[in-house]
């Protein structure tokens, strides 16, 4: 059983923890091979954790006297009942349309739409911006070219943006596979070394969207969708220091 083929049922069950020891050890390893399949993961906890978080205030309140076997025996009067089924409703109804809006964000799965990007984006991060020997197939030198290979490939213009008021240079960039078609990848270094990628590609769906934060681990990040095309900028800096980059990026690319 330990060398079987790791199935969909057994990823779900990795990340509720209910694996038996045997296969958890199996499944930890052939994620570590995989990184796109690991980011996957990583969202699933995410989604996990934020359906967790916006049932908890119910989970937590204390039983109402209503569901008091004990008081439930006493006899009530025949208009009581017809009160605490439309309460019921009405309770009902506010706490799902409540938790349906706090949960907005998690709605659309993690294989389409933005969140695929944000996947793809953290996954194409972890792989490049640690390649200290090829994180890039043309150099910043190339730009004309980069930017020409990336508008022909994506089908729309595409221009790597200026983001040295950040304190960010760009080092080059490379096109990306994936299961969306292709997607274009500038990689950015500060003065300390540190990189940013700014990942985008065309949307089939969520072709427009609002900037969204991301993280999975150490990787953060925060993805939108303009007219179409989709952007991911990824990191390991802080919050506000990718949020203020992110904002450039697209108001740069929106002038484009």
């Amino acid at each position: 059983m330990t060398n079987a083929p790791v199935t969909e049922a057994e990823l779900q069950a990795y990340v509720d923890g209910r694996l038996p020891p045997e296969r958890e050890i199996a499944v930890a390893t052939w994620l570590a091979e995989r990184p796109e399949e690991a980011m996957r993961v990583s969202f699933y906890r995410a989604q996990r954790d934020a359906l967790r978080a916006a049932t908890a205030p119910v989970a937590e309140e204390p039983l109402p006297p209503e569901l008091d076997l004990l008081l439930r025996a006493r006899p009530r009067p025949a208009w009581f009942g017809r009160a605490m089924i439309a309460a019921g409703m009405t309770t009902l109804f506010l706490a799902g349309g409540g938790t349906g809006w706090a949960l907005r964000d998690w709605s659309t799965p993690p294989n389409a739409g933005t969140a695929a990007l944000a996947r793809e984006a953290a996954a194409s991060y972890t792989v490049y911006a640690n390649d200290s020997q090829r994180p890039v197939e043309l150099a910043a030198g190339q730009q004309r070219e980069l930017d020409g290979w990336f508008s022909q490939r994506l089908s729309r213009p595409v221009r790597a943006p200026d983001l040295r008021p950040a304190g960010l240079q760009l080092i080059g960039g490379r096109l990306v596979a994936t299961d969306h078609g292709p997607a274009g990848l500038y990689l950015y270094r500060d003065a300390a070394g540190s990189r940013v990628a700014l990942y985008v590609r065309p949307m089939q769906t969520e072709g427009t969207d609002r900037m969204k934060r991301r993280e999975a681990g150490n990787v953060r990040g925060w993805t939108w969708a303009d007219n179409g095309l989709g952007f991911g900028v990824f990191g390991t800096f802080s919050g506000d220091r990718l949020h203020n980059t992110a904002d450039m990026v697209r108001a740069q690319f929106r002038v484009t």
